[in-house]
Formats: C-alpha cells, structure tokens, sequence
C-alpha cells in the first residue's frame, strides 16, 4: 500500500478496447451490418477501420467518412437525422450482439473490479460510445449485479468535447470532489491517455488491436492487459516504482505504488 498522501480513491475505465476488443469485432460489425441493412454499398474493413477508429465518436465516424465519400450515398442524406438514424440502428445491433455473448471481456478486468468493489473504491466508466452500448457491454461481460458496482457510467454526448478532450475526466472529477491525483484510468488508445493526462489523472493503457504501435510515453504504464494470475501480462513499458520482473498481474496495490 503506498505510504504517501495520495490513495486510490477511484478507478476509471474507457470501454472499447478495455472492457472488450470491441471495435474489430463489435462496433466496425454492427456498423456494416447497419449499413447493408440501410441499403449502403459500403463494408468497413478491418484495416479500414484502424484509421476510422481514431475518430472519436460513432456518429463523429461516419459523419467523417461520408463526407470524404460523398459518391456513396445521396446528397439528401448527408445530414444529421439520417446519420441519427443509422447510428441509432447500430447501437440496436452492437446491443444484440453483447446479448448473445459475442464480446468477451478482456484478461484481468472482471478480477480488479471486485477488488476495487471490496476496498470501496469509486469505479467508473468514461467513454465516447452510445451510453446504451456502454451498459449493454458491461452487462453482458460482467452481469448485472457488478454493472450496479458502478457509481458512474459517462458516455456518448455526455459532454461537447470528447476525448483527446480531458472533459468526460474532468466531469468525474467534479461529480465525485476527486483531484486528478486519486484517479486512475485504464485506456487503450492515444486519445484516451491524452484526455486522461490533461485532467490530471494517472493512466494506465492495456494497448488493443487497433492502438498497438500508437506512442504511448506519457502513460505511468503500458502493457498487453491487466493480466491474471493464470495468465500474465507483458510489461511494454514499465514504471520506476514497479519491479517488472516479479509483476504478472495488475492489483490495487501495483497501481497504488505509481500514484
């Protein structure tokens, strides 16, 4: 436990990519399913899609993507309501796809939640997605009784600015009274780590599909997940307060040391 004045006092988590390997094989699918639905002539392909993801924002991603492809689609509906529209379907089909269990959550995530759970720690989640995504995953992974062990569940529109914007952060700082200083996060992309550092908090990336290889110095650590006991993590970066050599899985207490 670390000694210092600083505690963990919260425990934050982006969604996609952290909870689940949701953007290859959830969001990108339900987007083309949506679209062929729609009666589009348009599938994203999964190397497509590595530079679509970086769109924060679904709605943000096919906004940018039909305005560069303008040919696709006509002219008429090319404007808010039908982008609305499809992106409303998408968040149907993403649920339906959670509720029959094609998502599985990601190593280690299940097992630091009940540990934040039992010391009392305030968990919650801040992401870009549709707030309905957001819960139909979490429900689906970890059951509706862990779902209800969060304090706080920020998503979607929730605020103007989404992520490398610190404001979804900030947001959980003011609920809360937290400093920056007591929180830590666990992102998966450039954009998340950026909008965590500038609200002050500490980060942690578990690096997914789509952001291995992205420049991740400003995290306190990098690594292939949070790990378990029966399968351990790789440490991609490490952090002077952590011995890497002994470390197999993420705790508390590990995180609690980087503070």
């Amino acid at each position: 436990m670390n000694s210092g004045k600083n505690m963990l006092k919260a425990l934050i988590f982006d969604c996609d990519g952290v909870i689940a390997e949701t953007e290859r094989d959830g969001h990108r699918v339900a987007f083309n399913r949506a679209f062929k639905e729609a009666g589009l002539d348009i599938e994203w392909s999964v190397e497509e899609y590595r530079e679509l993801v970086k769109i924060a924002g679904g709605k943000e991603r096919m906004r940018s993507y039909f305005e560069e492809h303008r040919y696709l689609l006509p002219p008429e509906v090319l404007n808010d309501e039908f982008i609305n529209g499809l992106h409303k379907r998408k968040t149907e089909i993403f649920t339906e796809m959670n509720a029959r269990g094609e998502l599985p959550i990601r190593l280690g995530i299940k097992r630091i939640i009940q540990e934040a759970h039992d010391r009392g720690v305030i968990l919650a989640v801040c992401s870009t997605s549709n707030e309905k995504s957001v819960r139909s995953l979490l429900r689906a992974v970890l059951g509706s009784e862990r779902l209800d062990w969060f304090d706080g569940i920020f998503a979607g529109d929730i605020v103007k600015a989404k992520k490398p914007a610190p404001d979804i952060y900030n947001l959980v700082k003011d609920r809360f009274g937290l400093q920056g200083s007591e929180c830590f996060v666990v992102e998966d992309s450039r954009n998340g780590l950026l909008a965590a550092k500038s609200a002050g908090m500490h980060c942690i990336v578990t690096v997914s599909f789509y952001s291995i290889g992205e420049d991740f110095s400003e995290a306190d650590m990098v690594v292939s997940s949070l790990g378990d006991p029966d399968q351990p993590m790789e440490i991609i970066k490490g952090h002077p307060n952590i011995d890497s050599q002994s470390v197999r899985y993420i705790t508390l207490d590990i995180l609690e040391k980087m503070l």
